[in-house]
This record gives structure tokens, C-alpha cells and sequence, in this order.
């Protein structure tokens, strides 16, 4: 047959292996190719490093890669070897991995239009296996990079809290916050939850005594996990975290201006945006509301500076500049204002610890929307078992190459 060459290109077969049949089976669309595969006579077939001629033949049959508009099955007698401790083993095979009823270009396949952005039930019913023997596919994937996977360098985390579905089953996120993958993933949003998701971290080589820096916001639950379960490393706050705080007392200030004065009505978004960022037009009102009604044009001017005092940490690291801020806005005397400032005092050692490590939670913020849309392609998780697997699918930094 003169096209079995074409079909042993294509399929990368070699020496011992070859095609002995190709055959279209059924009619119509139903119509679908079979390739049968077979090995020379007298070949021994390696097993744990050592050869062995055939024992026995299992038969099997594998899912391929669709040949132009044909389903693709390829067959095959697998052969068995009998050990040197007397145990007879299947072999392991070029196009497939052991167990599996799908070839590793048909896996990989998967993979990518996982990775892709398709959901796991939308790909298995363009593949037409359907949606659990996909995730089947992906789950044993995952499983293997996990357990194979190197986590000794990690040295600075980033710690977020996320749900499956919308008000229910808490998770918290983990990341290696240099390397850029989640690297710990635990049920709930407490101090056990974080315990857990190093627990999670641990098991794949990494050292808690080696994490020198963890940011997050503000909660409690993960403060305690740092002082209980990795005493020596800085706790650092997220800037942005701190900026959301400042706007909210700016907010305050302004709700409480326009009960008074109705021309504050519908100018939230004003306020809460960086000047940098604001149209001419913006400019120009803003400049007027603020000369207008002094103590939203306070807070107004103080979130600016304060914004500049942060980004400034980028040049020199001193904090100088915000103990000068903080004194400044105390002195004005709004209460929201110095209610911000109280709460940076009570949280003094994660805010001085930017200004030394000048890190922040914007890779665990870009996981979280990550995983928001992870959730909205899935139309949410019920099985967090389920949830835990596809987080790491796309965003562990697995290695997930077919070999």
C-alpha cells in the first residue's frame, strides 16, 4: 500500500515498530480510520533497563489525532516481557503512555486547547470523548508535574484568598512571587488554610525556613499563618491594598460632603482616580470642586501625595517621607484620615517592610482574575478536588509536554 509510508511519517514510528494494515471502517461522516500496528519477529523490548523477549501480546486500541476530516484509532498487540523476578509487564510504548486509551499527540492536543481558553466539556465535544475523559487526561498530567515538580529556590510568597463559585469554598492561593507560579493551594481562607497550602508547597521540595518575604493585605487569618508557621520572614503589604484603604476614607469624606452640598453628587470616580489619569476635562473640574469644598480637597491633595510618597519608595526605599505624611495629615484633622493612619501604626512592621523589599500582590491579584475566568469558562467548580487541578493546570508553571 503506498500510502503506509505517509502514515509512518506522520505517526513517527520506528524500528521495531511498523504499519501493517490501514483501513476506513463504517459510511458516510461515520466513517472512520483504523491503522493496526506491528512489531518484527525475534525484537526484545527493553523494561527498567533491562531486554526481554516477548512473553505474551495484549491487544489494544488508542484514540489519534484526526486524519484530515476522519476519526483515528490506531491498534496494536502490545507485548508483554516476563522479569528477572518472574513478573510479566506490559512494555512502554513511543505513541502512548501506559494505561492510557489515547495517544500523546491526541493528549497534547487536549492540552493546548485546554490551555487555549476551551473549556474541559467544550473540547470533549469537539474531540467527541467528552468532558470527564478530558479532564481524566488533565488530571493525570497535572498529578505527574506535580510530584516531579523542583520547589527548593522558593524564597518570597504572595498569599490571596479566592472562591470556586461565587460566596462559597474558600481557597487560599500560594505563589512564588519571584518565579511566578502558584505553588500552594489549600481549602478555606484561616491560619489552617495557609498551614495547609505550605503543607501543599512542602511536599514538592520546598523549605519554609528558606521563605524570607510573604505579601498580602491586611487579614488576620494569613498574619497569624506567617507568625505561627514562618516566624522569620517579613510580612510585607500590599501597596495597592493600602491605596484601597486610603481611597475608601476618601470616599467616606465625600459621601459625607454631598449630603451637604449636591454638586459632590455622581463625582465618586473623580476622587478615586490618579490625576495622571484624568482627561483635561476632569482636570479642570476636580480643580474646581476641590478649591470648592475644602475637606474633599484636603483628602484629595493627601492622596496624591501620598501616592507619590509610594512610588518614590522606588528610588531610595526611605520611609522618612511617609512618617512626614503621616504628620501632615494627621494635622488636618479629618477623621477617616486619621483613621488610615491608624490603622498603618497598627500595622507598622508590614507597611516599613515595602519600603524594604518594595514588593507587592499584583502577580496574586493577576492569579485571582485568572482564576475568576477559570471559573466563568467552567461555569464554577462544585468539587474543590476539581477547582485545585485546573488552578494548577494554568497557572503552576507545570511542565505538561507529552514524552
Amino acid at each position: 500500500m503506498k500510502e503506509l509510508p505517509i502514515f509512518t511519517a506522520a505517526l513517527g514510528l520506528e524500528s521495531p515498530w511498523y504499519i501493517k494494515e490501514v483501513l476506513f471502517k463504517g459510511s458516510g461522516e461515520q466513517r472512520k480510520l483504523h491503522i493496526y500496528l506491528e512489531h518484527e519477529k525475534r525484537v526484545k523490548f527493553e523494561y527498567e533497563s533491562n531486554k526481554y523477549p516477548v512473553y505474551d501480546h495484549q491487544e489494544r486500541t488508542w484514540r489519534h489525532l484526526n486524519f484530515f476530516q476522519h476519526v483515528c484509532h490506531l491498534h496494536a498487540r502490545v507485548p508483554r516481557v516476563k522479569t528477572n523476578e518472574g513478573e510479566v509487564r506490559l512494555i512502554n510504548l513511543p505513541w502512548a503512555n501506559r494505561g492510557s486509551s489515547f495517544t500523546l499527540l491526541f493528549e497534547q492536543d487536549v492540552i493546548n486547547l485546554v490551555s487555549g481558553g476551551m473549556s474541559n466539556s467544550s473540547v470533549g465535544s469537539r474531540l467527541e470523548i467528552g468532558g470527564k475523559r478530558v479532564f481524566g487526561i488533565l488530571r493525570r498530567y497535572v498529578s505527574h508535574a506535580l510530584a516531579t515538580q523542583d520547589l527548593s529556590d522558593v524564597k518570597e510568597l504572595s498569599v490571596d484568598e479566592t472562591s470556586s463559585k461565587k460566596g462559597h469554598n474558600y481557597f487560599t492561593i500560594m505563589a512564588d512571587r519571584v518565579a511566578k507560579k502558584v505553588v500552594g493551594v489549600a481549602v478555606g481562607k484561616n491560619k489552617d488554610a495557609f498551614g495547609h497550602a505550605l503543607l501543599d508547597m512542602e511536599v514538592r521540595g520546598a523549605d519554609r525556613t528558606k521563605v524570607r518575604a510573604v505579601t498580602m493585605d491586611m487579614s488576620r487569618s494569613y498574619i497569624s499563618g506567617v507568625d505561627e508557621y514562618l516566624p522569620q520572614a517579613d510580612i510585607v503589604f500590599d501597596r495597592f491594598h493600602i491605596h484601597k484603604k486610603l481611597n475608601e476614607a476618601i470616599d467616606e469624606i465625600r459621601r459625607t460632603e454631598q449630603r451637604e452640598y449636591k454638586e459632590l453628587k455622581n463625582s465618586r470616580y473623580l476622587w478615586l482616580k490618579n490625576n495622571s489619569n484624568l482627561t483635561e476635562k476632569q482636570r479642570k473640574q476636580i480643580n474646581h470642586l476641590e478649591t470648592a469644598y475644602p475637606n474633599i480637597g484636603k483628602a484629595y491633595r493627601l492622596k496624591e501625595l501620598f501616592k507619590k510618597v509610594m512610588d518614590d519608595a522606588y528610588l531610595d526605599k526611605k520611609i522618612t517621607p511617609l512618617n512626614q505624611w503621616i504628620n501632615i495629615a494627621w494635622e488636618i484633622d479629618l477623621k477617616p484620615i486619621q483613621k488610615f493612619i491608624n490603622m498603618l501604626r497598627d500595622h507598622w512592621y508590614g507597611i516599613k517592610a515595602y519600603f524594604k523589599r518594595l514588593a507587592t500582590n499584583a502577580f496574586a491579584e493577576r492569579v485571582n482574575l485568572k482564576i475568576q475566568e477559570i471559573k466563568r469558562i467552567a461555569k464554577g467548580y462544585r468539587n474543590t478536588t476539581n477547582f485545585t487541578i485546573m488552578i494548577y493546570f494554568h497557572l503552576g508553571g507545570l511542565d505538561l509536554k507529552t514524552h
